[in-house]
């Protein structure tokens, strides 16, 4: 368990790096060439791991799903690295988070999952988490700009529910290889459109970006597969404290009061979802397979 809270903080700091780094290239860098090495950095990365396990650890009988994940993960990342562009680091993270919110309310319409009074009120809560760090309540102090992040959330949610079914059959490995290649299909005319002529400085804070955000990946992955979802589900927050620092002490930013209380409210949401579900399943009979497994 403490091996894999280390992983999921490793991964969090990662992620904070790669949008730090992001953002120190400003407007030098179009939004395609952004995807484009970002991607690529996955794609590089998981073909080392191919070479390492053979071309058996790319085996699908499933390419239409992994399309579909690849096609969803562009869409996904256009938006997320967008609004890292546009927003605060600490606003950016928190509308971030709000992905679990929506894989909560997707769970009935495209998993058919039962929707319980505890996943309503957890949804609710975390909506109102995201609507108070947006400053929704209020036109003048409204930023259009988190459609961006809560975009980019919504996707991820739908490549959440897909992963989920993938995991089940495809390694790992397999599936962050084909989302990153389908990404940087996307990428490369994005890319050659807008392409903007890169400083030596400029083309090594790129690839150092794409390395970060796939390590990253790699981490959380690894993390999960050590231990339950819901024992590691307080320390992916570490990254609002990782932004915070961040955009304080590097970009001189400052923190609004509603970003902390709409933090709040998504965390809490969050955890209160796990502590209930967690209380459901040690209240729920085991199965005839769990029993016989015991035995």
């Amino acid at each position: 368990m403490r091996h894999a809270a280390f992983l999921l903080v490793i991964s969090s700091f990662l992620l904070t790096a790669e949008v730090t780094v992001l953002r120190l290239l400003e407007d030098r860098v179009s939004h395609g060439q952004v995807l484009l090495f970002r991607s690529a950095a996955q794609v590089v990365l998981t073909t080392l791991w191919v070479s390492r396990v053979g071309l058996v650890g790319l085996r699908t009988n499933r390419p239409g799903a992994h399309f579909l994940r690849g096609a969803l993960s562009a869409a996904s990342w256009w938006l997320y690295y967008m609004n890292f562009r546009t927003l605060d680091l600490a606003l950016a993270t928190t509308l971030s988070f709000s992905t679990q919110i929506f894989v909560v309310a997707l769970a009935w319409p495209l998993l058919g999952e039962r929707v319980t009074g505890h996943r309503l009120a957890a949804t609710l809560l975390g909506f109102l988490g995201v609507f108070v760090a947006a400053g929704a309540w209020n036109i003048e102090t409204f930023d259009t700009r988190a459609v961006y992040g809560l975009g980019s959330a919504f996707l991820g949610a739908i490549m959440v529910v897909i992963t989920r079914s993938l995991s089940q059959t495809e390694r790992s490995g397999a599936i962050m290889f084909y989302m990153g290649l389908t990404v940087f299909a996307a990428a490369l005319p994005q890319a050659w459109l807008a392409w903007r002529p890169l400083a030596p400085g400029d083309l090594l804070l790129l690839m150092l970006m794409g390395c970060l955000g796939t390590s990253a990946t790699w981490f959380m992955v690894e993390a999960y597969k050590r231990a339950e979802a819901s024992a590691l589900a307080p320390y992916p927050y570490t990254r609002l404290v990782f932004s915070a620092a961040a955009g304080v002490l590097i970009f001189g930013e400052s923190v609004a009061a509603r970003t902390f209380v709409g933090a709040g409210l998504i965390i809490a949401s969050s955890l209160y979802l796990v502590a209930s579900e967690s209380r459901r399943s040690k209240r729920a009979p085991a199965s005839p397979v769990a029993r016989a497994r015991d035995a």
